[in-house]
């Protein structure tokens, strides 16, 4: 997987990474496979994007101030990673690794508001049956990723180890074909109703 960016100076950030640097996204030459990282401080991000996916599955938006509603947008226009442009070389190599695994990338800060507007536009009909398939401890491990917590926090919530609740959340995640705990919450959304239900 090559990077694409189009920030110079953000080039050396992930020194693992061989960038290519761009000044236009339809001018670029790319595999499928590649991953194409976009500026939301250029005014014309939204098109760029669309852009890249038209080139790659796999496109980052990098900002310089989080904002809920441009990531929403982000997503919606098939971002798989919303960061922040001045994160971290750890930060962003993580966010690299995430998403050549084929999964998301969405900052802490937003995940929980986000799934909790995501819920109003899911059609839970699909949800409660599945949930009525799931054991005690699958809904008590459910439960507690509802919540925002985090394995060592429902492991400590539950008297579980913390690999115990990996195991939970792989059949969890199988159960509701889901790539990663994002997806999965995306997928179900933070319906009051199916805290209930569990």
């Amino acid at each position: 997987m090559r990077h694409f960016i189009a920030e110079k100076d953000l080039q050396g950030a992930l020194t693992q990474y061989s960038w290519t640097s761009y000044s236009r996204v339809d001018q670029l030459t790319c595999d499928q496979t590649d991953c194409i990282w976009i500026l939301a401080s250029d005014e014309n991000w939204r098109q760029q994007l669309i852009e890249a996916k038209q080139k790659v599955t796999q496109v980052v938006l990098l900002t310089y101030k989080y904002d809920r509603l441009e990531m929403q947008t982000a997503l919606m226009l098939g971002a798989r990673a919303y960061c922040h442009a001045l994160g971290t070389q750890s930060l962003l190599s993580s966010v690299a690794r995430v998403i050549e695994a084929g999964g998301m990338w969405l900052p802490n800060e937003l995940l929980l508001v986000t799934t909790s507007n995501v819920a109003v536009n899911l059609q839970s009909k699909r949800v409660l049956p599945a949930l009525s398939g799931l054991t005690n401890r699958e809904k008590d491990v459910l439960s507690g990723i509802l919540d925002g917590l985090s394995n060592k926090e429902i492991a400590r919530e539950h008297g579980i180890t913390e690999r115990t609740v990996k195991e939970y959340v792989g059949t969890l995640l199988h159960k509701f074909e889901a790539k990663d705990r994002i997806s999965l919450l995306l997928r179900l959304g933070e319906f009051s109703h199916l805290k209930d239900a569990l």
